[in-house]
């Protein structure tokens, strides 16, 4: 999937509108991905810069600091992917085409959005989300 969605990132498809534009060059993502020859791949083909946390077990691990960083952006991720399954309960929707998934996707990333922004208006961390929804 991955492949799929940087080539059409690159060159935009018409049969995958949804893939979007790149707005960077540059992805995170786990650990599952971090191998040198795909990435240096990427990086020819698509102009891809993926950054990826080296295996814990390779001489050339990262400093502490920056492996931090990178999880910090990961646990933001996550946290998301998180909220959007089972707070807002995308993971039970169970639309019939593509259009449905894709409305059904847009209304909860939109209420994720609207539950941070009330909660930075209250002083509160941006993704405290769960107090906002015990109603």
């Amino acid at each position: 999937m991955a492949e799929t969605v940087l080539a059409a990132r690159q060159q935009p498809q018409p049969r995958l509108p949804s893939a979007g534009h790149s707005l960077d060059d540059g992805y995170i993502a786990d650990t599952g991905f971090a191998g040198q020859h795909i990435r240096a791949r990427w990086m020819r083909t698509y102009g891809a810069v993926v950054i990826t946390q080296p295996e814990q077990r390779r001489p050339h691990r990262w400093p502490k600091r920056l492996r931090r960083w990178r999880a910090c952006l990961r646990e933001i991720v996550e946290t998301v992917h998180d909220r959007l399954l089972e707070a807002f309960r995308l993971e039970h929707e169970r639309p019939h085409v593509l259009r449905g998934v894709q409305a059904r996707l847009a209304a909860k990333v939109g209420l994720h959005n609207f539950c941070c922004w009330l909660n930075l208006q209250q002083g509160r961390p941006a993704l405290a989300v769960a107090d906002l929804l015990d109603w």
